[in-house]
């Protein structure tokens, strides 16, 4: 699809603000400090980190398996070739233009229709919200951890029961607003929340671990950075691999319990950053070359499933 010229100057002008705020941020960082604390993560720590993050996209293949189990003959392999496809393009492409890969390769590869496929996107989105957005409440919540990990369970729960309320609510809006029957979008499934809420917490621990080890600090103010820069990464007005807001969050979520220089947050929220940008770059290239992102996923019902790509 081709983008109207507004759209493209938008995107230009929020990656030129961008990368202003990254070399400000970066402006103050010690570099010859910054690259001491790099090398003081030992390299299983980077390994277990890198393998977390791959973790989490087998996850999330789980949770896109669960999504289509009565619709597409989806195996793990298909599931995480779309999965790590649509991740890379997310992070790649500014102001989360790569979301519509999902929607494309579904409509391309399984002959989703194109609002299927935009309906089960909206689906997992404010799946993720509703989890990560728990989370992070109980996780900054000025209670200990004991306390805290009860709160994180209790709004899971309340997510759990108040998200199919509202999804219900909003199709019947939008079939309303669209003149036409109630569309059939059931919420997410339970082992949907099962594989979301395990993505979630692992991908954090992933990115929380090299910043325990680089900073003085404890690991649930790691843990805080980490979120933090997750939600970052959930803004609309975001860069070519989110460079810039990313760090932002990971400074913002240490510095809310932590007293530390943000110039050398920044420097080492720029290494996990970039080691959780190779390993989604990474593993999307490995699917293509394997050719798993563009296996035909065929219907169980026997429609046409693949178009020409």
């Amino acid at each position: 699809m081709k983008q109207s010229p507004n759209k493209i100057w938008a995107s230009i002008g929020v990656t030129l603000v961008a990368i202003a705020i990254m070399a400000w941020m970066l402006r103050a960082v010690d570099w010859p400090v910054a690259i001491a604390a790099w090398q003081r993560v030992p390299l299983y720590v980077w390994l277990v980190s890198a393998l977390g993050m791959a973790g989490s996209h087998l996850l999330r293949a789980g949770r896109v398996r669960t999504e289509w189990r009565d619709t597409l003959n989806m195996g793990w392999r298909e599931a995480w070739g779309l999965m790590v496809r649509h991740s890379a393009w997310v992070v790649l492409v500014p102001m989360r233009g790569g979301e519509a890969i999902y929607v494309w390769v579904l409509h391309r590869q399984g002959g989703i229709s194109i609002r299927q496929a935009s309906i089960s996107l909206l689906r997992l989105r404010v799946q993720d919200m509703a989890v990560l957005g728990g989370l992070s409440v109980a996780l900054f919540a000025p209670f200990s951890m004991e306390i805290s990990l009860v709160l994180a369970v209790a709004m899971m729960a309340l997510a759990m029961w108040i998200l199919p309320l509202t999804w219900t609510w909003l199709m019947y809006r939008m079939s309303r607003k669209e003149g036409t029957e109630p569309f059939q979008a059931p919420p997410p499934a339970w082992e949907s929340w099962i594989y979301a809420i395990s993505n979630w917490i692992v991908k954090a621990c992933a990115i929380a671990w090299p910043l325990w080890v680089m900073l003085p600090i404890d690991f649930r103010t790691a843990l805080h950075g980490s979120v933090g820069g997750e939600l970052a990464a959930t803004l609309p007005l975001q860069p070519p691999a989110g460079f810039g807001p990313y760090e932002g969050g990971v400074i913002f979520g240490i510095q809310w319990t932590a007293s530390l220089p943000w110039p050398d947050i920044a420097a080492t929220a720029l290494a996990v950053h970039l080691m959780a940008l190779a390993v989604t770059v990474g593993s999307a290239t490995l699917a293509r070359i394997l050719g798993w992102s563009q296996k035909p996923l065929h219907r169980l019902d026997g429609a046409p499933a693949t178009f020409s790509q």
